[in-house]
């Protein structure tokens, strides 16, 4: 039994690079070899730089069978406070991570501790957090003519060639898939999604890792805010809207299951380049962002049919 579940488990993420080679074979055939180029792959990885940050994170929520609806206008808001301190790089970070982290935290409230649902409970932070970043920016564009330079090379410099976006979304997933896979707090978020009441019992507090991985969302959600803004040292309030769905499509995909106990960071970071590569490649054939869309959900719903699949449909 156990040699079938390594055998399993070394298999999780083979749809996710099947649907990647077949798809990436598609987009050459139809557009030539302009998929392979440096400069591509570079803009391609850059896109989903801020996604991933965030989907690293979100996988452990995702693990312990929750979920956040609410990162959209969370990133909104973390990217607003950057814009309005992105004189003084200090001052942008420090105040886009406190406010992720508070916000964060809040979700991990609600629903560690208060027992909420996360869908109904993020739902409803998800239109507080709009509210609170409509009102901090008036709703207009935030953008800065002397912004820090020190903001600028994290959204725009480059290190060793590689863009500073790339460096910090491979940070973070190194950073979270030692934490969930190397650490005896990743085996807790395991147990707490495999069957909560068991790991109640195992002397495991629920309560705290769900407040927990919240808050670090929140975290990667702020410094993910700092990278969106400092990309085009400009931003909207809303431009974080529609992010949730990007992220948890990367996560599902990755196979991290949605009623938790089972996901990888690394099937997420591959959830993130197919998400990318849907974009990129719907570009170069010339069928806009609608096809992206309709696509994305496409495989969203066979990305979630195949969980309840394997998972029998039942959470344990």
């Amino acid at each position: 039994m156990s040699n079938l579940k390594k055998q399993l488990k070394g298999k999780e993420n083979f749809g996710v690079v099947a649907m990647m080679v077949v798809f990436i074979a598609i987009v050459v055939a139809l557009s030539g070899s302009s998929f392979f180029t440096t400069k591509n792959i570079a803009n391609l990885l850059r896109s989903v730089s801020v996604m991933g940050i965030m989907s690293c994170a979100v996988t452990l929520i995702m693990v312990t069978g929750n979920i956040d609806l609410s990162l959209g206008w969370m990133i909104g808001f973390c990217a607003v406070i950057t814009g309005q301190h992105s004189g003084n790089f200090g001052e942008a970070i420090f105040w886009a991570i406190l406010a992720g982290i508070g916000c964060g935290a809040f979700n991990g409230f609600l629903v560690g501790i208060l027992k909420l649902n996360a869908f109904i409970a993020t739902l409803g932070t998800m239109y507080a957090f709009k509210g609170i970043t409509t009102l901090y920016s008036d709703g207009r564009f935030v953008t800065k003519l002397a912004p820090s330079e020190v903001l600028k090379f994290v959204g725009q410099g480059e290190i060793g060639g590689i863009p500073t976006p790339i460096i910090i979304f491979a940070l973070f997933a190194i950073i979270f898939w030692f934490l969930l896979k190397k650490t005896e707090f990743g085996t807790k978020v395991y147990a707490v999604g495999a069957n909560q009441r068991s790991a109640h019992f195992s002397g495991i507090r629920a309560w705290l890792i769900v407040l927990v991985v919240y808050t670090l969302a929140g975290l990667a959600t702020g410094v993910a805010g700092t990278v969106l803004y400092a990309k085009v040292m400009s931003v909207q309030p809303y431009s974080g809207v529609g992010l949730e769905f990007d992220v948890l499509t990367a996560v599902v995909l990755g196979g991290t299951s949605v009623t938790g106990g089972k996901g990888n960071v690394l099937g997420t970071i591959l959830g993130v380049i197919f998400v990318g590569i849907l974009s990129n490649g719907f570009t170069l054939i010339g069928l806009g962002s609608n096809a992206t869309y309709i696509t994305q959900g496409i495989v969203l719903l066979i990305a979630m049919w195949a969980d309840v699949k394997s998972s029998g449909g039942v959470r344990s």
